[in-house]
């Protein structure tokens, strides 16, 4: 598992190569690359507060190079300030990009779970997603889980979730009805989630909280298994569904002499 997500660390430090370059090309080419990247982070992550930071940035050292052309070749105070501003440009918008990189990679692995849309910030969306009293549509469903996933250090409790991840996943692919159907019926895990992470956090080693956590992990793994078996029944239908067609089909075929016995 990654430093900030459950996946790779070798996927996290690919994710994050433009960042790397962006700290090791200190001198600007003929601007540093750090609004750049940031864009690019921000288009992928669909975060608005980046995007308008990497504007920002970019007007900036689009101002230092115009500074840099006018007083090029002197050592004027001006050209001083330009070389000051230049590297606190440099240090100020690699700080931003190292800062958004937890919360990027975050973005980016849920991106391979849902379709992203548009957020204000990762911190005012990420109170949402935790205190928001019911979910209310699947992109909410995932991103709890993921949260949780990330903070509960149980590895049963997180390859529960992960079991949970997918098969709502297949199921949703199946049937959007359906899968709306399932956060009605299944809401309650998250909040069992939310329980578990507070006992392991609190670290109280004493009887009353080993059997809470007990019953906590008994009662996600017995969810994993209603998950499983909801699902499991839902391509049964289906299969039936296709199986009665496919009869239909055949005996079609044989009535209008298209198919021998």
């Amino acid at each position: 598992m990654g430093w900030a997500t459950k996946k790779s660390k070798p996927w996290e430090i690919r994710q994050l190569i433009w960042t790397f370059l962006s700290i090791v090309l200190v001198l600007p080419l003929p601007i540093h690359v750090h609004p750049l990247v940031m864009m690019k982070q921000a288009s992928q992550s669909k975060v608005r507060s980046w995007m308008l930071t990497a504007w920002t940035l970019l007007l900036v050292e689009l101002g230092l190079l115009v500074s840099f052309v006018i007083f090029f070749g002197t050592l004027s105070q001006g050209m001083l300030l330009t070389l000051a501003g230049s590297v606190l440009s440099y240090i100020v918008g690699n700080s931003l990009l190292l800062n958004q990189a937890k919360p990027y990679l975050r973005r980016l692995e849920l991106k391979e779970h849902r379709e992203l849309y548009w957020i204000s910030s990762p911190n005012s969306q990420k109170q949402i997603e935790i205190s928001a009293p019911s979910i209310d549509t699947p992109q909410y469903f995932v991103e709890r889980l993921l949260h949780w996933r990330k903070e509960i250090e149980n590895p049963k409790i997180q390859k529960d979730i992960d079991k949970i991840l997918r098969l709502f996943q297949l199921l949703e692919k199946k049937d959007a009805r359906e899968a709306e159907k399932f956060l009605m019926r299944h809401s309650t895990i998250v909040n069992v989630l939310m329980q578990y992470d507070e006992l392991e956090n609190a670290k109280l080693n004493n009887q009353v909280t080993f059997e809470s956590q007990r019953k906590l992990e008994t009662v996600i793994q017995q969810a994993a298994i209603a998950v499983e078996e909801e699902v499991t029944n839902q391509f049964k239908m289906g299969m039936l569904d296709v199986s009665a067609e496919t009869d239909v089909y055949i005996q079609t075929l044989k009535s209008r002499n298209l198919l021998k016995d």
